[in-house]
């Protein structure tokens, strides 16, 4: 280690050193680490300066990507000679030692010329000059010409080509000679996916075959000639801003003039193709610059794409991007001012990259992975906001298929097999029957009369529908190969363009032209083709038969049903198997958040075979001092009615009028913002119209003459001006000298309860009103809760009851996230009160959040909580008058 601060911007707190040094010590041990740090404490530094001092402490430790493949192949050729084992070691050791100068020499060529942009950048007369000169030499080399839209009225671009599952080959042409195609698993190829259909599908007018690899490798990041790779730190988060944070945070450190930092996002972010950007779709931007790389000639193509002949645009936003700390809007600026594509420039900057920056979905799916080049082994992963990383894996793992999707599919597909059906070459015809046949078998179950929501699991479903004869793998490889998804989407929005055009023509002549079937037809509000939604659901039912269930519902059951309308969906039950390939290839993974309790959910359901010391597990104390937080659990409410909001006493009308006075008590003595968290919407509205009664005692018009009361609504657009309404109020009391302040009545899980600031005034106590536990009635709840009571961990972890334990931590992560709410910084104070007597219970209270730690107080009675809350604030009021 190189000092005990490890470049940290300030003088770090004991905790965060603290924090810093047990994360370079889980990465030298090549251990897995839970992190635990609150808001306030300055996590995304510690992560920060903890990991980048490690990376710059190994910054020699290049990946030798082909030393197994020659140990193999030495190997191998073991009994074909009689060189002593000595010999073949040295040999074998040269190999490795010639490679790892190779790579240095690259390395360091890289950083000459990176220098070269760094100093070059830092004279602003100079950059401005080289700005100016790049603009006149860009409109001069790349000024647009009009190219011609008579291919886009060609029907034959949706015809799909030849296809023959025996020899594995797509891509005949249409005059009987064969295209060189790349296939996946090719010797001759190690390119993405999305790349190989992209190659397939191209046609005569297009590159010839070597601008075709060419190109492919540069969009795949695969340039052997100058490419290195060199050990890496992966970081994702959930969201764009959070990315952006995270990279602007790494601005304030040392590392920033050293370490080689490239941002990942997707398309809809990074094109700057404006005319493919307007289309706003994900799906629709993504096929539209797929489409654009299949042009015949460089008129046609992006002209933000350049070919690998090229080299030196590539190598210069290589270079630009490397030079400085950017986010995914200064890698946009820096593209538009090279003229080269942003998103396939930083592909082509990942392997050099020794810090990469990413979100979640690019991280944890494999596809996705595959088709941008990631490679995680050997390297570290630190995924950050981590405390929902389970429910996140299980959701993007998760397809559900609608009945109007179903019927609009089988629409589609018949469509497209009337108009093409002479035209169809080899097995095409055989497998869009197959599909059309599956399509109806789903229909046919959710037009069943027995209206009964029903829980299979991939096996049953398969049998219940009668589609256990078709061979599935295969068929997935043909959907992938021919790319039917897309061109059926294609073909379908060309024909109702067509028909809104011919419509719209006849009722100039006709009001009352009738609206066309085509047209009149119910369309997927998914912003996913309805065919690719249908095959990823198909997809799902390759997966092993005990790692997820197919859940069928009507939509007339349940308490809070989501769909109005049957559905089929494959819900993910074990995410530590799709989880498992980054974990086997990864040196280190680190989660961090700022509440990670309960932490037996990740290490049992991501790390299930991982034995426990390799697992560490870190929570530091908030910075702040211990006497600016008081934590309480409450038994019994003012008048001494019991606090238990269990499912039988939850609806008790007493019940909840006493939760009304305690809140009207301690509006009495908590000055400024008060929020108070309820277990769901459904319960908040209950709770709302009783106090809104004269039975309740008016509690609702009392609790308005201590504080403006201010109500979380369902509408998510409505949150952000109810929080600014809520905040105005308190500022605008302060500003006139009044402590009366607001309370805001929010859900566990809504929008209030993650990622928003209640910092200061904003939040001087939060309530919370009893154990948020899941809906119980919920089929998919109780598979996962089977599911965990079924599977015993096999690192040694102890098992007993593990449903239920799966079952209260859900509750308890909900909790935690609400209660952070807080306590925002190191100035910060605030009480925390939990109404229910439950709190109490070690199994509960253990699973608080650990900067909460022993500090909790026990009230049995409602007027030991408030002369404990009359106190915190009294004495807070004298310390701040001082």
């Amino acid at each position: 280690m190189s000092n005990d601060n490890f470049g940290f911007p300030y003088e770090p707190y004991d905790i965060q050193k603290d924090f810093m040094k047990a994360l370079y010590d889980v990465l030298s041990e090549s251990k897995i680490g839970i992190f635990e740090s609150p808001t306030g404490t300055g996590k995304s530094l510690s992560l920060i300066c903890g990991s980048l001092q490690w990376l710059t402490d190994h910054a020699d430790q290049l990946l030798d990507t082909t030393t197994e493949m020659t140990t193999c192949t030495t190997t191998s050729q073991k009994d074909d000679d009689n060189e002593p084992d000595w010999l073949r070691s040295f040999v074998v050791e040269d190999k490795k030692q010639h490679q790892h100068q190779r790579q240095l020499e690259k390395k360091q060529d890289l950083q000459r010329r990176i220098d070269h942009v760094r100093l070059y950048e830092k004279t602003a007369s100079l950059y401005q000059r080289k700005t100016e000169l790049d603009n006149s030499f860009i409109q001069k080399k790349f000024k647009k010409s009009k190219s011609s839209n008579s291919s886009d009225d060609n029907d034959d671009k949706y015809l799909l080509d030849d296809y023959d599952s025996e020899d594995d080959e797509f891509g005949g042409s249409r005059n009987g000679q064969r295209r060189k195609t790349f296939p996946v698993g090719s010797s001759n190829s190690n390119l993405s996916k999305e790349v190989l259909n992209l190659l397939a599908s191209l046609n005569e007018k297009s590159l010839d075959a070597s601008e075709q690899k060419e190109l492919a490798n540069g969009l795949n990041g695969a340039n052997d000639e100058d490419d290195f790779e060199q050990r890496k730190i992966f970081y994702a988060s959930r969201t764009h801003s959070q990315l952006s944070q995270f990279i602007h945070e790494i601005g304030k450190t040392k590392y920033a003039e050293h370490i080689w930092i490239v941002a990942l996002g997707s398309r809809k972010n990074l094109c700057i193709n404006e005319k493919v950007r307007s289309l706003g779709g994900v799906h629709r931007i993504n096929e539209a610059c797929l489409d654009l790389q299949k042009k015949g000639t460089e008129s046609e193509r992006c002209s933000y794409l350049p070919l690998m002949k090229e080299k030196g645009q590539w190598q210069s936003f290589q270079e630009h991007a490397l030079a400085q700390v950017q986010d995914i809007e200064d890698l946009c600026k820096k593209g538009k001012e090279l003229h080269i594509c942003p998103y396939y420039g930083t592909r082509q900057t990942t392997k050099p990259a020794q810090l990469v920056v990413l979100p979640y979905q690019h991280l944890l799916h494999a596809n996705t992975r595959e088709s941008l080049g990631i490679s995680l082994k050997g390297n570290i992963i630190i995924i950050d906001e981590a405390h929902n990383l389970m429910e996140t894996i299980s959701s993007i793992h998760t397809v559900t298929i609608s009945l109007s999707q179903l019927l609009l599919a089988l629409s589609q597909i018949r469509m497209y097999i009337e108009k093409y059906l002479s035209r169809l070459l080899g097995k095409n015809t055989i497998y869009i029957k197959q599909m059309i046949t599956i399509l109806k078998a789903f229909v046919k179950v959710l037009e069943s009369k027995d209206k009964k929501d029903t829980v299979l699991t991939v096996n049953d479903f398969v049998h219940l529908t009668g589609i256990d004869h078709f061979n599935l793998f295969k068929l997935q490889k043909y959907l992938e190969s021919s790319q039917l998804a897309k061109k059926l989407n294609g073909f379908y929005d060309k024909v109702r363009e067509q028909q809104q055009e011919l419509y719209q023509k006849q009722l100039v002549s006709n009001p009352k032209a009738i609206l066309p079937p085509l047209l009149a037809q119910k369309t997927s509000s998914s912003s996913i083709p309805t065919l690719h939604q249908v095959e990823s659901f198909m997809m799902c039912l390759t997966h092993p038969d005990n790692d997820g269930r197919i859940v069928i519902t009507f939509g007339t059951s349940g308490n809070d049903s989501s769909s109005t309308e049957p559905q089929i969906k494959y819900m993910l039950l074990n995410p530590a198997d799709v989880f498992k390939p980054i974990v086997d290839e990864a040196r280190s993974i680190i989660l961090a958040g700022g509440t990670m309790e309960p932490v037996s959910d990740f290490t049992r359901g991501l790390f299930p075979s991982i034995p426990v010391d390799k697992i560490h597990h870190f929570s530091c104390g908030h910075i702040i001092p211990s006497d600016n937080l008081l934590t309480m659990t409450i038994d019994q409410g003012p008048t001494g009615k019991s606090m238990l909001f269990n499912y039988a006493n939850r609806e008790d009308t007493q019940l909840i009028d006493e939760v009304g006075r305690c809140l009207v008590n301690l509006c009495n003595v908590v000055p400024d913002g008060l929020v108070c968290f309820f277990a769901s919407f459904t319960y908040l509205d209950t709770v709302y119209r009783r106090w809104n009664t004269v039975e309740s005692g008016n509690i609702l018009e009392r609790l308005n003459k201590k504080k403006k009361v201010f109500k979380e609504p369902r509408e998510s657009n409505k949150v952000d001006s109810t929080l600014r309404d809520y905040s105005l109020h308190i500022e605008s009391q302060t500003a006139r000298n009044q402590t009366t302040g607001a309370i805001l009545l929010s859900v566990v899980n809504g929008k209030m309860s993650e990622g928003i600031n209640f910092s200061d005034r904003l939040g001087r106590c939060v309530v919370m009103v009893g154990l948020p536990f899941p809906n119980r009635f919920s089929v998919e709840l109780n598979e996962k809760i089977k599911y965990a009571d079924s599977h015993v961990p096999s690192n040694g972890e102890k098992s007993n009851n593990m449903g239920q334990e799966y079952y209260e931590n859900l509750c308890m992560r909900g909790v935690n996230q609400s209660i952070g709410r807080a306590i925002r910084h190191k100035g910060d104070y605030a009480s925390i009160v939990l109404l229910d007597k439950r709190y109490a219970s070690p199994r509960i209270s253990k699973k608080l959040p650990g900067w909460i730690g022993g500090s909790i107080e026990h009230c049995d009675n409602f007027g030991k909580a408030m002369g404990k809350t009359a106190r915190f604030f009294n004495e807070k009021k004298k310390s701040t008058i001082v």
